[in-house]
């Protein structure tokens, strides 16, 4: 019965909500990511988390400390911002991925079926532990004096990558994979379309305020 509880589908969507809210903060945040690797350029966060060499992250760094200072401080502000605002991030996206495979796990049959959903939304409490991790590394890394990191240690957080993303990935692309398959067969309760429609809304809403804030922001 817990299980039945905490995986209800108003909670997913709420949870769901709130992923795309905070998405949509650090998309905004984003728009100010520049640094100056040689020649002024914007940067993602991905080339923060997958540097392909220590050397990649430590240029990167430094470049953001060559801005001039308002534009320093600027892109620094934004950069450590999307980082904590990351933490409250996190639960909801996990969180989010967790309720899916317990609601796929939910419509098993078979003991084989739940036993592997639910292992696969328990096992979002690892990539968590890793984006925790993650945060701190870098936030700590953000630093004019920044240090490059050893073969070694550069190594193990390229493998907590993988790890993290790896998991996650694999664990929604499963449960989605299995929901299209009920709906398909017919093996789904009506009343749960009306939960699909709330998603897409929220995703539409997305969509459409990135675009206009986002366009907003490049205007200015």
């Amino acid at each position: 019965m817990y299980t039945y509880i905490i995986s209800s589908w108003p909670l997913f969507c709420v949870a769901f909500g709130v992923m795309l809210f905070f998405t949509f903060i650090m998309s905004l945040q984003s728009v100010n990511f520049y640094t100056k690797d040689v020649v002024l350029r914007k940067f993602s966060i991905m080339e923060l988390e997958l540097p392909s060499t220590p050397a990649e992250l430590t240029n990167l760094i430094k470049g953001l400390y060559k801005l001039s200072d308002t534009q320093s401080k600027k892109v620094l502000k934004a950069l450590k911002g999307q980082l904590y605002i990351d933490f409250l991030f996190m639960p909801f996206a996990y969180g989010s991925i967790m309720l899916l495979c317990m609601q796929v796990a939910k419509k098993m049959d078979l003991s084989f079926g739940i036993n592997v959903f639910m292992i696969f939304a328990f096992s979002q409490l690892i990539p968590w532990l890793c984006d925790i991790i993650e945060n701190i590394y870098l936030l700590r890394k953000i630093d004019p004096k920044v240090v490059e990191s050893s073969s070694a240690v550069h190594k193990a957080y390229l493998i907590m990558e993988c790890i993290k993303w790896g998991i996650a990935l694999i664990s929604i692309i499963c449960a989605v994979s299995a929901i299209f398959y009920f709906w398909l067969t017919g093996h789904y309760a009506v009343g749960s379309l009306n939960y699909l429609l709330i998603i897409l809304i929220e995703i539409v809403l997305f969509i459409i305020a990135s675009k206009l804030f986002l366009k907003r922001k490049d205007v200015a």
